[in-house]
């Protein structure tokens, strides 16, 4: 039976502590409609949301979400762009470049209607006819081309690396240095990296200082507890401290709550949400 009642009130322990940075919940955390998620959400104190799903809805579906987004005075963070994510259809080889832009036509159309602040794309998996050169090359080439379509937008495009050690075998793009050289290259103000610490703790670890290091070239972060890609709290990461830097850094945007849920259906969803409010909790 799905969870269809509203939400539970806040407790005044939580009311009392207004959260420092933007963390935006995963839209299917739950098995709800999309609007009452929205609404879950707005409920528990989050002002925003993220929802990599949405382009598979249609435009009428997505100008109701709108709405019900503007009613609870919530904005949306990112979605995810390009159908062949980690696979070869996307930036790595140059053949697979008119599908990419296709997509970056599609999600360009449905900012119009959302007003989602960034948009999610991925290198795809690495070509073995190709060089490291020539695919970071074509990469670089592929965003400068996707930058300039989304040009008279307010969206950004983030790319996205991902681990290859447990989710992702043959991925490009891997590490956080080598997302920010392709960015850097690109050098357009539409197109920065993607950090997601679940991801990047996996492949690299060092997570404060790699984010400190390319800060300027960051335009979304995501989270994800390791093992497990389960809220803050199950796993081995000190989040307070992380989401200390990122506030110390002056980030405004918002944080992607990229991950599942250690308990099933709503109460595990509150839990994740109390999880946060703890880590967003740090000492001055």
């Amino acid at each position: 039976m799905l969870l269809t009642a509203a939400a539970p009130p806040l407790l005044a322990a939580q009311t009392k502590h207004a959260l420092r940075l933007r963390y935006a919940p995963r839209i299917g955390m739950i098995n709800e409609p999309v609007t009452r998620q929205l609404e879950i959400i707005a409920e528990n104190g989050f002002t925003g949301f993220e929802y990599n799903g949405l382009p598979k809805h249609t435009f009428n579906e997505i100008e109701q979400f709108r709405k019900k987004m503007d009613e609870l005075k919530l904005s949306m963070g990112t979605l995810v762009v390009n159908r062949g994510g980690w696979k070869p259809s996307a930036m790595v080889d140059k053949k697979f470049h008119g599908e990419f832009l296709e997509d970056v036509k599609k999600a360009v159309e449905i900012h119009k209607i959302i007003g989602n602040e960034v948009a999610t794309v991925c290198s795809g998996l690495a070509v073995d006819t190709l060089s490291y050169t020539q695919q970071t090359t074509n990469c670089i080439e592929a965003l400068k081309r996707a930058g300039d379509l989304c040009a008279k937008t307010k969206m950004v495009l983030v790319l996205e690396p991902l681990n290859i050690r447990v989710d992702h075998a043959g991925y490009f793009v891997v590490f956080s240095d080598h997302g920010a050289e392709i960015i850097a290259n690109a050098n357009h103000p539409n197109v920065r990296l993607l950090f997601d610490c679940y991801h990047q703790q996996i492949s690299e670890g060092n997570l404060i200082n790699h984010i400190k290091k390319h800060y300027p070239l960051i335009g979304y972060f995501q989270t994800g507890d390791v093992p497990g890609r389960k809220e803050p709290g199950s796993g081995e990461v000190n989040w307070s401290n992380v989401f200390k830097s990122i506030h110390a850094l002056g980030y405004k945007g918002l944080i992607g709550m990229e991950h599942g849920l250690t308990q099933p259906g709503l109460p595990g969803l509150m839990k994740c949400f109390e999880e946060y409010r703890k880590a967003d909790n740090w000492s001055a």
